[in-house]
């Protein structure tokens, strides 16, 4: 494929390296001329130094006979009218990456009629993310496939649970119906196959695949029903911290975001009704005092500063706050920062960058998703035409099992399969695998997808 991405910043320039490793023909279009040397040092890419909404450098990337253009700058405006021009040019996938409200509140024009098929919301799919470690607290994992129509999630098994002295047999008879599976056991630093007579036992990390329909039952499973949380604090000046705060109110009686920036605070408070606003610093042990911190369930640093989200949540945490969630830009140190006493750390460019693989439908070998209780990456296959899977039973599969690659389910026709021994692997059908990364390779062979497009 032929694909022109606009922006080589953090998201940008991952994008082009993931896609050039596939063999894919990428031309970039980046205004700064030291990342534009840095790229082509790098990668096998053909650079344009630029603004990447000019119709002449588009032409130039060859926009004209590309297939796709992904617009990841720093600038919504840029990105829009990049898009807008890929249309003219008939290029079909077209997708751009827009932070402002101004351009996806509902009281504006739609976007696909300036050309966009397909939006990148980064705070937006930060605050998902979020969400979903808040409303399942002291869960491990979590992920959401298939426009969140397939659900992730990893938990830790103690002695009150239903599930817990019970083989995996025994929970399918359990669910009562609702689909699920577990396709990882760690039990002391090992990996356990996860077979119908084995048991799940307190101190156990289980992650379980299911659709979204089953994830009430998966609950009451694991003895979580849905309650709601006391207290949640949100420190920052961010418009993700904003969208964070609303969105909390549904789970928690009480949302308080704290807001170091005062300018930043009064436009919160004119967005925000039913969220209670202070102006502070939660780097200032003082501020964590004045607010209560030791009484928060959850406290959620989400400011533009990566280095003080670090240290708010370090401090809220010796204050007594229960979970707490950092946002940062970077992977570096995550075992540490846990180590000390964070619960999640969130990185937006790995979830931009992921969110817009899925959009695009590649297969992300490596980038879907590694899981942090075990050695295992996620990854997405399409059943080709006379692929060596297609047509087979999941008993059929044995070298599956004897490289332990589980698979997580299948997508056929927009409808979610949890698999058992006797499904049958059609051609088309979308797969979801877990498998270490030395057998990728492998496994990309057995599905026959060498560039890893899903047509």
């Amino acid at each position: 494929m032929k694909i022109v991405i606009v922006g080589a910043g953090t998201t940008g320039y991952s994008l082009a390296e993931h896609l050039s490793g596939q063999n894919h023909n990428i031309a970039i279009i980046e205004r700064d001329n030291l990342i534009c040397d840095y790229v082509k040092s790098k990668l096998d890419a053909f650079v344009i130094n630029g603004i990447g909404s000019s119709p002449a450098l588009l032409e130039a990337a060859g926009i004209g006979s590309a297939d796709m253009i992904i617009a990841v700058t720093s600038s919504d405006e840029t990105n829009l009218l990049a898009c807008h021009f890929a249309m003219q040019k008939g290029v079909k996938k077209r997708i751009a990456r827009v932070k402002s409200d101004i351009y996806t509140s509902p009281s504006t024009i739609s976007l696909d009629k300036l050309g966009v098929t397909n939006v990148i919301e980064p705070e937006r799919e930060i605050v998902e993310k979020i969400i979903q470690y808040v409303d399942l607290p002291g869960v491990i994992e979590t992920a959401n496939f298939q426009g969140n129509n397939i659900y992730l999630r990893g938990y830790k098994i103690t002695e009150d649970m239903p599930i817990a002295n019970k083989t995996l047999s025994d929970v399918t008879i359990m669910a009562k119906g609702s689909p699920m599976l577990v396709v990882v056991i760690m039990r002391e630093g090992k990996s356990i196959p996860p077979t119908g007579s084995q048991k799940l036992l307190p101190g156990d990390n289980i992650v379980v695949i299911m659709p979204k329909a089953s994830f009430k039952t998966f609950r009451m499973l694991i003895n979580r029903k849905v309650s709601k949380l006391k207290k949640i604090i949100v420190s920052g000046d961010s418009l993700t911290a904003i969208h964070l705060a609303d969105a909390l109110k549904r789970l928690s009686d009480q949302v308080l975001l704290v807001d170091p920036d005062r300018e930043h605070g009064l436009l919160a408070s004119s967005l925000l009704n039913g969220v209670d606003i202070y102006h502070g610093d939660c780097t200032n042990t003082e501020i964590l005092q004045e607010i209560n911190a030791e009484h928060a369930d959850c406290f959620v640093a989400a400011g533009t500063d990566s280095e003080d989200n670090i240290m708010s949540c370090l401090l809220a945490k010796t204050a007594g706050a229960d979970i707490v969630i950092a946002v940062r830009n970077d992977d570096r140190y995550l075992g540490l920062f846990n180590s000390l006493g964070i619960d999640h750390i969130i990185n937006p460019y790995d979830i931009t960058l992921n969110m817009i693989i899925e959009k695009i439908q590649m297969v992300p070998i490596g980038s879907y998703l590694k899981l942090k209780s075990a050695d295992i990456e996620v990854l997405r296959f399409k059943a080709k035409k006379g692929s060596p899977v297609a047509g087979k039973s999941l008993r059929d599969l044995d070298d599956f099992l004897k490289k332990s690659v589980i698979i997580g389910c299948i997508i056929r026709n927009n409808e979610v399969i949890i698999p058992w021994g006797g499904i049958v692997i059609e051609e088309g059908d979308e797969v979801i695998i877990l498998s270490r990364k030395e057998h990728i390779n492998w496994v990309n062979k057995q599905f026959n997808s060498r560039f890893g497009v899903l047509q």
